[in-house]
């Protein structure tokens, strides 16, 4: 976990991606920095999940950090070695302790590196019991997200394969920049 004023890195710092950051601001920051405009109804709700995808080396990863100093929010870097253990059961139980850890720490932003390696297409019955369980729970967390109307929480996921997520990951990433 990384507080903003300590990431070290604003969107002036990054000399291109104009029109994405412009989105960003609209889509993270606004609601981040003003979440009382957003409170009243459901038409306004800040999303909870954004995708930035691109070929490896286009900032994705430094836009991220850019963002959680702009939005003043806390920064959480994960990966899928992150969630995973050796121990059965224990990947769904750092799943568990990860958003209870975010939800302290709110505003944050969640940045999940490579989020296909984590919560790529399921790979039917060839896929291990361990790993769809760690899915089906990052995924229900994801869904508690902004259960309270005042919390502020997003999943940032970075790819370079933004075809080979899951469907249903997708859809929780409804904005793409």
């Amino acid at each position: 976990m990384v507080a903003p004023g300590e990431i070290g890195v604003k969107f002036n710092d990054i000399g291109a991606l104009e029109e994405v950051k412009k989105a960003l601001n609209e889509l993270v920051i606004l609601p981040m920095r003003r979440p009382e405009l957003f409170s009243h109804g459901n038409l306004l709700r800040p999303c909870k999940g954004i995708s930035l995808f691109g070929p490896p080396g286009t900032g994705k990863t430094l836009l991220a950090k850019a963002l959680a100093t702009e939005a003043g929010a806390n920064f959480i870097s994960i990966t899928g070695s992150t969630l995973t253990s050796k121990w059965f059961g224990d990947a769904k139980k750092l799943t568990k302790a990860l958003f209870s850890f975010a939800s302290k720490l709110d505003p944050v932003i969640i940045f999940v590196d490579e989020v296909d390696s984590l919560l790529g297409a399921r790979g039917g019955s060839f896929e291990h019991e361990a790993t769809r369980g760690m899915r089906n729970e990052f995924m229900a967390a994801w869904d508690g997200l902004r259960s309270k109307v005042s919390q502020r929480i997003l999943i940032l996921g970075a790819t370079n394969r933004p075809f080979d997520l899951d469907d249903v990951v997708i859809r929780r990433l409804p904005r793409r920049c």
